[in-house]
């Protein structure tokens, strides 16, 4: 019996001919421009594929299936986690998806899901940075944190504080989970990647002044930003 997988998708429209935006995903010299620190890709059918993201992560699979200039799929060692790439010419560009299926994705938590697709959307968007005006924004990636993890808060605005991360400047700060961060240095956060974005342009060894809703209190907390822990 097939397992069935649950997927979550990003896609982004680069305006670039479709052989530039072919190589620049299959090509290890290509990824390397917009993507990996170091890719090694043998893009056959049954070829592997690795890849050093940088900041400490890396992948590794099989392609299962290739389509050329259309579609490949890249499935993780142990089967479980696949990878879809797709493109299609529309008017504006080329649009690349990248849609991921995993029999767990169902059961993840949405903190977790939201940190994969902002992680996406970030390459994504350097892809076409890099494509459409020569310019690579992985330096700007991942600088600044505060050592929470957190997710959206549906019910209004904000992002809600799951984990204070024990010795990190938001616990020496006095935030907590179930906190409701919602502005940074007076700038609205709207979810997740609204306030990962927004702490990212603050430099480190800053201090920001994040607001929070604590239960039905309005706090303001001032709080250090520390360098990501794992550089590039």
């Amino acid at each position: 019996m097939k397992m069935i997988k649950d997927s979550i998708k990003r896609e982004i429209v680069v305006n670039a001919p479709l052989n530039q935006v072919w190589d620049a995903l299959t090509k290890p010299e290509h990824l390397n421009r917009w993507y990996t620190k170091n890719a090694e890709i043998e893009f056959c059918i049954g070829g592997r594929g690795y890849m050093n993201h940088g900041w400490g992560a890396t992948s590794e699979g099989v392609f299962t299936e290739i389509d050329t200039m259309k579609r490949f799929v890249l499935q993780s060692l142990d089967g479980d986690f696949t990878t879809i790439t797709s493109l299609e010419e529309v008017e504006s560009g080329i649009q690349v998806s990248i849609e991921y299926q995993a029999s767990f994705i169902g059961v993840m938590n949405q903190s977790t899901k939201e940190n994969m697709l902002f992680g996406t959307s970030q390459f994504l968007e350097n892809l076409k940075s890099v494509y459409e005006t020569n310019t690579d924004n992985r330096a700007d990636f991942w600088k600044a944190w505060i050592g929470i993890v957190h997710t959206t808060n549906e019910k209004d605005r904000g992002t809600r504080v799951l984990q204070v991360k024990e010795g990190t400047v938001a616990a020496t700060a006095g935030v907590k989970p179930e906190d409701i961060i919602v502005e940074i240095d007076g700038e609205e956060i709207t979810g997740y990647e609204s306030f990962e974005r927004t702490l990212n342009k603050k430099t480190d060894n800053a201090t920001v002044t994040l607001t929070i809703v604590r239960k039905s209190e309005k706090l303001r907390v001032k709080c250090f930003v520390e360098a990501y822990p794992v550089s590039y």
